[in-house]
């Protein structure tokens, strides 16, 4: 067996600790770089993970889903979360960035965690309702995870941001049929019913009409048979735990509660309200958490500006407050570029904010 000389040991072994180095490497927040601020894309690849066409591709499909829908992707690749939950990596991540229009949170960050095998989409609040948890997950599962395992990395990063587009652009995605359905009524596949109706006014009425009738139709007893009857709100107050009080309180979510005059079972449905101050609440995950915004500086053509956000729940203990980069007002007519295949327009994202939603995965 030949003698591996000093040189060649000491060769081998700068080898394995560089090995060693780069797979032990760990990113700070605070320490990646923002594409949209080195130049006007939307993906870093920190690990060099995806192929230059890949690269291309995304960038070209996000640019094209910020010009047409205003909404705003970043695709992040790190080495390691260094002991982080992906969850919380995130979303800070999504808050110091401000991906998504400042006016619409329309913001999504599909992060990748190489060394944890881990992958996690964060939605912004103003796409929680396209985007619901259960589908940004159903995405994950079909689109996503199955390359990821046969180590297709280029096609699993590109058919889930394909998918995520297609979602917020109103095309169909190719997702299995129990994906489609919920019991949670802020699922109601409102695109799907306007489509099939076809006219906006009717599908409008139709559409209330159906949430009429699926809320208030007669239920029957699953133990007994018997038909069942709606509480009252003095009544169902006794079989509602305190987060459901609260959150009624709030007026964020309407609950109602069924029970059988016979034999005493009962079941809670949950209706989420459109038009609430109210989002979820990072910590204890209820929709008890508001937030208000104080401007610091304003915004000119010249400098940007500063806000201070508060965000606090009304049922748990979370507080968080933090400041926010309101971007430069533009001088341009139009709010996206013309050159690059990148995308948007401007050095920045636009000032999107996060509240937890979305999904993630492991491999």
């Amino acid at each position: 067996m030949k003698k591996i000389g000093n040189w060649e040991h000491w060769l081998l072994t700068l080898i394995i600790c560089l090995a060693v180095g780069n797979f032990a490497r760990a990113e700070r927040v605070e320490d990646i770089p923002n594409p949209k601020t080195r130049d006007n894309t939307w993906v870093t690849d920190l690990p060099g993970m995806l192929g230059p066409e890949t690269v291309q591709q995304l960038n070209s499909l996000i640019g094209e889903l910020e010009r047409e829908r205003t909404a705003e992707m970043a695709v992040v690749i790190i080495h390691s979360l260094d002991g982080r939950s992906i969850d919380e990596f995130a979303l800070d991540l999504g808050r110091r960035w401000g991906i998504g229009k400042r006016d619409k949170n329309n913001g999504l960050l599909f992060l990748w965690a190489v060394n944890d095998r881990r992958v996690k989409v964060e939605v912004g609040y103003g796409l929680e309702g396209v985007l619901p948890d259960g589908k940004v997950g159903a995405i994950l599962d079909h689109h996503v995870i199955p390359h990821f395992k046969a180590e297709e990395f280029d096609e699993g990063v590109l058919q889930g941001v394909q998918a995520l587009a297609a979602v917020i652009k109103n095309e169909p995605v190719d997702l299995p049929p129990a994906t489609v359905q919920s019991y949670d009524e802020e699922r109601t596949p409102v695109g799907l019913i306007l489509g099939l109706i076809g006219i906006v006014p009717v599908g409008i009425g139709s559409f209330i009409g159906y949430r009429k009738w699926r809320r208030y139709h007669r239920r029957t007893c699953p133990t007994c048979g018997t038909t069942m009857q709606r509480l009252s709100e003095t009544e169902e107050d006794e079989l509602l735990d305190e987060v459901k009080q609260v959150e009624e309180k709030l007026r964020s979510v309407d609950y109602d509660v069924w029970k059988c005059p016979d034999c005493s079972h009962h079941f809670t449905l949950r209706y989420p309200r459109w038009f609430s101050q109210y989002s979820k609440c990072p910590q204890c995950r209820n929709r008890t958490c508001s937030k208000t915004e104080e401007i610091i500086r304003g915004a000119t053509t010249a400098h940007t500006g500063l806000a201070e956000v508060t965000e606090e729940c009304a049922f748990c203990n979370y507080r968080r407050v933090y400041q926010r980069i309101i971007p430069r007002v533009s001088t341009s007519s139009s709010s996206s570029g013309g050159g690059s295949s990148g995308g948007g327009g401007g050095g920045s994202f636009g000032g999107g904010s996060f509240g937890g939603g979305g999904a993630g995965r492991g491999y």
